[in-house]
């Protein structure tokens, strides 16, 4: 049986020796490299450019030619013994300026700039969120290879127990319940390793797959979870509120919103344009087929005056959308607050935990070294080794569960503070 967990062993390792390593930065990058969301961010910026560029044209004069031909079937006398021509035909070129529209342009303008800014910022918030996803997937393999390698050599301490246990049984010395006793703690480990492994391969899985490889690749990964990792400044609220990215957006939303407001009350505002025409073509009475030129310039204005009070509605309409982008922004100020403390207090508390786990696991090393030495000298029963491994196993696992929750909570703490960029590089 167990030649079946090291052939298992043997085939997570075997692509792992030449394998390039993969540090969390490298990850990171390519996962931004190979994510969809970030490509559909970034395309979101050009559209957003592309709409500002149209829009910065309604400042400029438009040109427009037109044309257009009829045929007259009847045939019409225009008086007595004139006969009017079957063709009519004309071209007309026309240029138009808006000289005043209630600074409508102006406004859509200075919306749309905003709403560049607003998908550039969309950008960095998915940045953002997909390093933190990535520094969780990247800790989550090296948390479970670390478990699945402790758990091989728990396999090899119960092993070796079992094998002097059984030399001593056959020898005599010992009856057989203690073998029966040390052959069932084995088959645990066995069970337990066989489980690490799975979590191991599927975590891998995950991994590969966020960053664009194939699903069932082995990589080597070069950041332990036990290596240190400098604590990021504590940041007070309005300083992190700068760095983040959706809050910067709340922003962006309130003046949004507030040039929507001024966009309605321009449609209500006296609107003036004037144009030149120049048309060739025949006359509206056709009489002898002949085709001239004639030039018309013009001015258009327009004053809204009465129209039972539907500006008054439409601007209180507008104005609600007001509030609700500033009660939205109040909101996520007091989310981001309680985000910023919780992950403080996490990564603190967390390390503290780091020094309690690891003064536990001296504790465990030297009482299993102590308690196997006295069991083999006759002084302990079997039970005290075999709660001596479990402590062992216990204490291990401790230290790398402990050391991967202030991996994720370092992780979190930096996506809080708006700092992930940063961080990734």
């Amino acid at each position: 049986m167990r030649n079946i967990y090291l052939t298992l062993f043997v085939s997570l390792w075997a692509g792992l020796a030449s394998a390039q390593p993969l540090s969390v930065a490298e990850y990171r990058m390519k996962v931004l490299n190979y994510n969809q969301d970030i490509k559909t961010s970034q395309e979101a910026v050009k559209s957003a450019l592309y709409s500002l560029k149209g829009i910065k044209t309604g400042f400029f004069p438009k040109l427009d030619v037109t044309g257009n031909y009829s045929y007259q079937i009847e045939s019409l006398e225009f008086f007595p013994g004139t006969d009017l021509k079957h063709d009519n035909y004309g071209v007309e070129a026309g240029l138009v300026q808006n000289i005043y529209s209630g600074s409508v342009v102006r406004k859509q303008y200075d919306a749309a700039k905003l709403q560049h800014v607003i998908a550039q910022l969309g950008v960095e918030y998915t940045v953002d969120n997909l390093i933190y996803a990535a520094d969780v997937n990247y800790w989550t393999v090296v948390a479970n290879r670390d478990l699945y390698q402790v758990s091989q050599r728990f396999v090899d301490i119960v092993g070796e127990l079992y094998g002097i246990v059984n030399k001593r049984f056959e020898e005599g010395a010992i009856s057989k319940t203690d073998v029966l006793m040390v052959q069932n703690r084995l088959k645990e480990a066995e069970l337990q390793q066989n489980t690490n492994a799975m979590n191991y391969k599927t975590a891998m899985q995950s991994l590969n797959i966020m960053m664009g490889g194939e699903a069932t690749a082995e990589v080597a990964l070069s950041d332990s979870i036990q290596q240190e990792i400098q604590l990021p400044e504590q940041l007070d609220l309005e300083k992190a509120l700068e760095k983040r990215a959706d809050y910067q957006t709340a922003l962006m939303n309130i003046q949004l919103a507030k040039l929507q407001t001024g966009m309605v009350k321009s449609k209500y505002l006296p609107q003036l344009a004037v144009g030149i025409k120049e048309k060739y073509g025949t006359t509206l009475i056709n009489i002898d087929g002949s085709a001239n030129f004639s030039t018309i310039a013009y001015a258009q204005l327009n004053i809204p005056v009465f129209h039972w009070g539907e500006r008054r509605q439409n601007v209180r309409v507008s104005q609600t959308q007001e509030e609700i982008k500033e009660l939205e922004r109040s909101k996520l100020r007091d989310r981001v607050n309680q985000e910023l403390n919780k992950a403080w207090t996490n990564v603190t508390e967390i390390a503290k935990k780091l020094d309690i786990v690891y003064s536990s696991l001296d504790i465990a090393k030297n009482t299993l070294i102590l308690n196997t030495f006295s069991y083999n000298e006759g002084r302990l029963p079997i039970l005290d080794v075999l709660s001596a491994q479990v402590s062992w196993l216990q204490a291990y696992t401790n230290v790398v569960s402990v050391n991967y929750q202030y991996k994720v909570a370092l992780a979190e703490y930096v996506k809080a503070l708006g700092d992930a960029r940063v961080e990734g590089e």
